[in-house]
């Protein structure tokens, strides 16, 4: 009996690693069929887009909360109709949108004229795993529109990723593109990349960070752990977050650079805290001990851009001095030396064990800590407030993109800004509400037209985006570019 328990075990184990490796996407391949999970950030709903789909009929989009290795349709008696999802965020709210099933219920489109009789028929429903694993989701692609983005009704949980190591592949959800007989097109989960730079090494190795294209989350200290903003949000933390995950979970999801803007607190404790404008947010020192134990259990290279300097520094240096003699006690041998240059391949600095590269934005003390002090990365910020008008600055940059030449680093900032009234007026609704509005649209602008010659890639509430997948897509197919 405890040989068939173990037996039971292992091929559940060998089924497991089986459906994972399935899961794994095919970067080299642009026209293949793909699909994506997201979280959108101000209701934190789960988000499924695709792309390249066939987009007959039949077809669909399915949701579980396990890994489906096949699907199969029921007969069941048809229920009572649920009111239709709406979202104010994504693609998902355009005239059309398909429907989807909820974590209980069916949810159609209301038909007021539908008889009784109709309401009575049977229905078709999707399994997995013969019947083994409830599908939490079902989308219907609209026929002809081979790319989609939908937001569903589904809650996230950032418990999930809190939970996550350097061992998962999937974690919480998956989705699956099938055809009307159940096959399974294409699939996908919630991942992490905690090592996708060494695990590209045979093909990245010889490219200097310039070269890449590398995900960045922008004010990327700006976060809360165990926040949730459908309970505490206020006007200051409306404008003040930018990202849902702590350090950790950023770089365990793939983000390479990170924007820090510290400020200074003569008389705490801790003097350096993370800043967002005027708004205090994590101790600097917490930021530092994640980067570090990230970079000790992956041996990747990440980028610490520190900028602004927004409060406590005046206009003297002694701050400054300070503030680098501090870097330098906390990071130690992990700095890489500037002696390497821009110019260094990822090879040479792995080569040299010094992962953290720290991109300081002030001239004057680059100069004058010559051996741990990079230049700054170059942000390139449109200041814009509307998707029009962040799209065609993001164009602009990057089709008169002189700086390509160059080995010095550049960061694409894309998001939107509100001005100072209108955050007073909370007339944007909040930053969540405006990375929901630009997030997927981003997704698509840099994985359809703009990720070719793109370096850097900073985004508010990143796990909204597909920016990762999408870096690695390209730093997968770049060096045959």
């Amino acid at each position: 009996m405890v040989g068939k328990k173990i037996l039971q075990l292992a091929v559940m184990a060998l089924l497991a690693s089986w459906t994972e490796a399935q899961t794994e996407p095919n970067y080299e391949d642009p026209s293949k069929l793909k699909v994506w999970l997201t979280i959108s950030a101000r209701k934190r709903f789960l988000e499924v887009s695709w792309s390249n789909a066939p987009a007959n009929e039949g077809d669909h989009v399915l949701v579980t909360r396990e890994a489906p290795l096949n699907f199969q349709s029921k007969l069941l008696p048809k229920r009572t109709p649920l009111a239709a999802f709406r979202s104010e965020e994504g693609s998902g709210s355009d005239e059309g949108a398909p429907s989807f099933v909820p974590i209980s219920g069916f949810t159609i489109r209301p038909d007021s004229s539908a008889s009784k009789e109709s309401k009575e028929k049977q229905e078709k429903y999707w399994v997995a795993n013969g019947g083994a694993t409830d599908v939490v989701a079902s989308i219907k692609p609209s026929q002809g529109l081979s790319s989609q983005w939908f937001t569903t009704g589904i809650p996230y949980d950032y418990a999930l990723s809190r939970n996550v190591t350097i061992q998962t592949a999937c974690y919480g959800f998956w989705a699956s593109y099938i055809d009307g007989q159940g096959n399974i097109l294409a699939k996908t989960c919630l991942r992490v990349f905690p090592r996708w730079m060494n695990e590209l090494k045979s093909k990245i190795g010889e490219m200097r960070l310039r070269d890449l294209f590398i995900p960045g989350s922008h004010d990327s200290g700006s976060y809360r752990p165990n926040f949730d903003p459908l309970l505490k949000e206020s006007l200051v933390t409306k404008y003040a977050l930018t990202q849902d995950e702590d350090i950790r979970g950023q770089l365990m999801h793939g983000v390479r650079y990170l924007d820090i803007r510290v400020g200074y607190y003569r008389h705490s404790p801790e003097p350096f805290f993370i800043y967002h404008g005027i708004t205090k947010q994590r101790p600097l020192q917490e930021v530092i001990n994640q980067v570090k134990d990230f970079i000790y259990e992956t041996n990747e290279i990440v980028i610490f851009g520190l900028k602004e300097f927004p409060v406590g520094f005046g206009k003297g240096l002694g701050v400054h001095r300070l503030l680098i003699s501090y870097l330098r006690d906390q990071f130690q041998d992990l700095i890489a030396h500037p002696t390497l240059t821009w110019r260094a391949s990822l090879r040479d600095i792995w080569a040299r064990k010094q992962n953290v590269v720290l991109a300081y934005d002030h001239e004057a003390m680059v100069e004058e800590f010559p051996e741990i002090l990079f230049g700054s990365v170059e942000q390139r910020w449109g200041n814009k407030q509307t998707w029009a008008e962040l799209e065609t600055y993001l164009r602009t940059v990057n089709d008169f993109d002189v700086s390509r030449f160059s080995s010095r680093p550049v960061s694409d900032m894309a998001e939107m800004t509100p001005e100072t009234w209108d955050v007073i007026l909370d007339k944007p609704g909040g930053l969540r509400k405006m990375a929901d509005n630009v997030n997927w649209r981003v997704s698509q602008l840099y994985r359809n037209e703009l990720g070719t010659n793109a370096n850097i890639v900073s985004v508010d509430f990143i796990r909204g985006t597909t920016i990762v997948e999408t870096a690695i897509e390209y730093n997968t197919r770049r060096i045959y570019m």
